[in-house]
């Protein structure tokens, strides 16, 4: 019996979301209290062209952010402030991002927003 090894793009991004068929997944909590959240951002380690995640999700395991803490997502190198996924703090977390191949995320969070032990934290489905 043959046994199949599939890649990390076996299944497209839909594919992968309408069967929860991912192959791999990583964790990463971002300190978000600094002066790199705000400019130039905090590039995700783990989404890349060689390795794009087809599901995000973003949370406060912590429950250190407010509820009206701005977060920032720019999605595949789009930089525009008015193409920024904006997510308006605690309330509206955990937030899920699915249905589309993304190869670079950027999260940014304005200085004002943040105190000294904010974190959030994200998982992404490859």
């Amino acid at each position: 019996m043959a046994i199949n090894k599939l890649g990390l793009n076996a299944f497209t991004a839909q594919e992968s979301v309408n069967m929860d068929a991912f192959s791999d997944y990583n964790y990463q909590q971002l300190d978000v209290s600094g002066d790199a959240v705000d400019d130039p951002g905090i590039t995700l380690t783990y989404v890349s062209a060689v390795l794009p995640a087809k599901k995000l999700v973003i949370y406060d395991t912590n429950g250190t952010l407010d509820n009206d803490d701005e977060i920032l997502i720019y999605l595949n190198g789009e930089t525009a402030e008015n193409k920024a996924i904006t997510i308006d703090g605690g309330r509206n977390l955990p937030f899920t991002i699915s249905g589309i191949l993304m190869r670079s995320v950027v999260i940014k969070m304005a200085d004002a927003d943040t105190t000294g032990s904010d974190t959030i934290d994200i998982l992404t489905f490859h």
